[in-house]
């Protein structure tokens, strides 16, 4: 069976490495980061160093307690 030779990037690839990533900086924020978020229509939100992130329920349980009236709490 005749062998086929590899492309030219992988043999580049396995004689020099593969090359490191540029550093990725937040637009909100500045940092460097690994991860952007983006909304539904692909507008940066943050990235991980500068987005919180919050179980659903208690999200739910805070609004509740921020939208409750002050009278309420008599």
């Amino acid at each position: 069976m005749e062998q086929i030779p590899d492309a030219p990037y992988i043999r580049e690839a396995e004689r020099d490495g593969y090359p490191s990533w540029e550093p990725v900086y937040c637009p909100v924020c500045g940092e460097e980061c690994e991860t952007i978020y983006l909304d539904q229509s692909r507008t940066v939100c943050g990235c991980e160093k500068c987005m919180k992130t919050q179980e659903a329920c208690d999200w739910l349980e805070d609004e509740k307690e921020r939208t409750r009236p002050d009278w309420a709490d008599e």
